[in-house]
């Protein structure tokens, strides 16, 4: 998943081009569970947990509104079965009802609209789309954002 290209066309970081490096990322990523603040988990499936098919995490946390901003990937043979729209479920119930957070956003660049798809099967909002604001790996593309609040009592 972290050494094929067409699989991170989309995402804000590049393949890993040795098992090297997928070790460093995986040491710096076991590294920031010390904070109580990190998020990240692994996607597997419960009959064989350790085939890691994807990952998703809390990429930033806005403390004063009580926000953050998620983001995620899947190995493309995994690509249109449920399985992101699932974890992406599971994790914002989490990150609502158990952490607290009041609001979570997620975005996504318009080249990739099923992206788009799973944030809204997951329950999420569209919010706003900035024309042109993703440049990045030879490509140029709207910003879309979505949302999804913590119900109001």
């Amino acid at each position: 998943m972290a050494s094929d290209p067409e699989n991170l066309k989309y995402v804000t970081w590049d393949a890993h081009t040795s098992s090297e490096g997928t070790r460093e990322s995986i040491k710096r990523w076991v590294g920031q569970y010390q904070k109580p603040d990190t998020y990240k988990w692994a996607i597997c499936f419960k009959t064989s947990p350790d085939q890691v098919i994807g990952d998703i995490s809390v990429v930033s946390q806005d403390q004063e509104s009580e926000s953050c901003e998620l983001g995620y990937i899947l190995g493309k043979k995994f690509w249109g079965k449920g399985f992101m729209t699932e974890a992406l479920t599971a994790v914002l119930d989490f990150l609502l009802n158990e952490v607290g957070f009041k609001e979570i956003k997620a975005t996504y660049i318009s080249l990739n609209p099923a992206s788009g798809k799973v944030m809204e099967k997951a329950g999420m909002q569209y919010v706003e789309t900035i024309p042109h604001a993703i440049q990045r790996k030879g490509y140029c593309g709207d910003k879309i954002i979505y949302s999804i609040q913590k119900p109001s009592l």
